[in-house]
């Protein structure tokens, strides 16, 4: 199932199958039908979600600041005007994984969108509201005859350019040709461009929109254009994640997180031994630079990283040569979209023997892997952010004083912390005008519990061909499996039972081994499927 009607939770076929095979159950959804995923209908308004929203605990704090680590103040004759979100260019989508014969909704900065791909081959980004009577075109069809996309309502058609182009309950030519020159019988279009292999959208339809994105600068990523020197070593990732875009970059520009909310999946707790961070580019409306410097039992560890307004995180590790590439996509109010790929040097110095070397090799061959890589990987790495950051900008924002209310509750007595003050300062200063930074606790959507911000089916799964196909597979071959075991378990007992072999004849034990492997079969593949729809995290179990 695609579409906004298959978010939050998996098939019906699916779900049946996991059903009579005790499988775990799909992914919650909220009362009404409404799915918990970030496209559902009930989040975006704040409504009813089956429980009253809980106001966050009161922290105790000094009445005045308490801040220590540095804050990098912005380049001299620096501008301090905010940057434009709505004119810059997004990734929303991988381009190889959107499905050409169908139309896919998107939010992008709260806006309700859609892309679809038209007769002509090319891509196109429409405001997902049909001018009619604003049904959304989400729902609606591209037309194999004319390449247009249809509204699912009543039949009207449009272009690539947002253009009407059939209008079927007007039969006058004349009056048929009135309706759809009149402007209003037009979609807004986006301009679209397929670069690195993502789908990027420019934010603004206004007249002008196509001249100013045509003239603007992409975040692109270097590594991608430098073959010679970086491989790709991974596809791209993206999942969806319930929390707003600067709690995830703040997370992100926050490496000293990582031996403990990742403890035994990127590194380990009693591996921090002490972390610098220091603003190597301060803040200005590009972006800024930051380096870390810290202490491990495997000796001295060096990193950068950089954020590139409006939605690029980096990180150069010289000593694994490897690069960590993020996009950190702005979706709604307590919803953003994260993009990721990793890159390793082709240069043979990179290559380091021993210890590090051997885990490189694992890490590698996961990673060739695209299913392994998502469901081993990726998404683990962010189950063991996502509730805690859902949870702690609602702690923030409890507080009162909006996104800039962690001047005054924020603890940071360290240089570990540069990175979150780096990125909060640029926020403050250059990127308060966000259209879905939410001011107060009412602007977020209600709090979700556990299973609901781990939900890996409708934030991961249901975007990604490779992962829908391997638990479509799953789903088909739990049931053939159950039914060998059992047919290998009743010719057994039969056999046995009739005297038709030897009750330890090797007949008999092989079909009873043959039906223990089943079993175990069975109980493997229903514990991998769950990697596809919801696998729990809890810190406190993870020893």
């Amino acid at each position: 199932m695609r579409g906004r009607r298959a978010l939050g939770a998996p098939a019906a076929a699916s779900r049946r199958a996991g059903a009579a095979l005790g499988a775990p159950a799909a992914p919650s959804r909220r009362p009404g039908g409404q799915p918990a995923g970030p496209l559902g209908r009930s989040w975006a308004r704040g409504e009813a979600a089956g429980r009253p929203r809980r106001s966050a605990p009161r922290v105790v704090t000094s009445a005045e600041p308490v801040l220590t680590a540095p804050v990098p103040e912005p380049q001299p004759g620096t501008s301090t005007e905010p940057i434009n979100w709505y004119q810059q260019w997004y990734p929303v989508a991988i381009t190889g994984d959107l499905d050409p014969s169908r139309p896919t909704p998107l939010k992008l900065l709260g806006k309700s969108l859609v892309l679809w791909r038209a007769g002509s081959g090319a891509w196109s980004c429409l405001e997902d509201r049909c001018p009619h009577r604003l049904a959304p075109l989400s729902e609606g069809r591209v037309e194999p005859k004319t390449g247009n996309l249809m509204c699912s309502y009543h039949g009207w058609e449009f272009d690539a350019g947002g253009a009407c182009a059939a209008i079927p309950q007007i039969g006058d030519e004349r009056a048929r040709a009135a309706a759809l020159g009149s402007k209003r019988s037009c979609v807004a279009s986006y301009p679209v461009k397929e670069e690195g292999g993502l789908l990027w959208v420019w934010a603004d339809a206004s007249p002008g929109a196509a001249a100013a994105a045509a003239a603007a600068p992409m975040a692109v990523i270097p590594e991608n254009s430098a073959p010679a020197e970086w491989a790709a070593r991974t596809g791209w990732f993206m999942r969806d994640v319930p929390c707003s875009m600067e709690t995830v970059v703040e997370n992100v520009t926050d490496p000293c997180h990582a031996p403990f909310t990742h403890h035994g999946v990127q590194g380990r707790r009693d591996q921090e031994k002490g972390t610098s961070i220091s603003a190597v580019r301060p803040p200005s409306p590009a972006g800024f630079l930051c380096a870390q410097e810290g202490n491990t039992p495997f000796g001295k560890f060096s990193a950068t990283f950089e954020f590139t307004a409006p939605c690029l995180v980096k990180y150069h590790f010289p000593k694994f040569g490897r690069v960590m590439a993020v996009y950190i996509i702005p979706s709604a109010p307590g919803w953003t979209r994260m993009i990721t790929r990793f890159y390793s040097s082709t240069a043979p110095t990179a290559r380091r023997p021993g210890l590090f070397g051997l885990l490189r090799l694992v890490m590698e061959a996961v990673e060739s892997n695209r299913v392994l890589e998502h469901a081993l990987m990726r998404n683990q790495v962010l189950d063991g952010d996502n509730y805690i950051l859902h949870l702690q900008e609602r702690i923030l924002l409890a507080e009162n004083g909006g996104h800039e209310a962690w001047r005054q509750h924020y603890f940071m007595p360290g240089q570990s912390d540069t990175g979150i003050t780096s990125w909060r300062s640029w926020l403050d200063r250059f990127g308060r005008a966000l259209p879905v930074l939410p001011k107060t606790l009412a602007d977020l959507p209600p709090e979700m519990s556990r299973r609901e911000a781990l939900d890996r089916y409708s934030q991961h799964t249901q975007h990604c061909p490779d992962c829908r196909k391997a638990l479509a597979r799953i789903d088909a071959a739990l049931p053939l499996v159950a039914a060998a075991g059992i047919a290998l378990l009743a010719a057994a007992a039969i056999a046995a039972a009739t005297g038709a072999a030897p009750p330890l004849g090797w007949r008999v034990l092989g079909a009873a081994a043959g039906a223990a492997a089943a079993a175990l079969l069975h109980r493997k593949l229903s514990e991998f499927r769950t990697l596809f729809i919801f696998t729990d995290y809890v810190h406190a179990e993870r020893n």
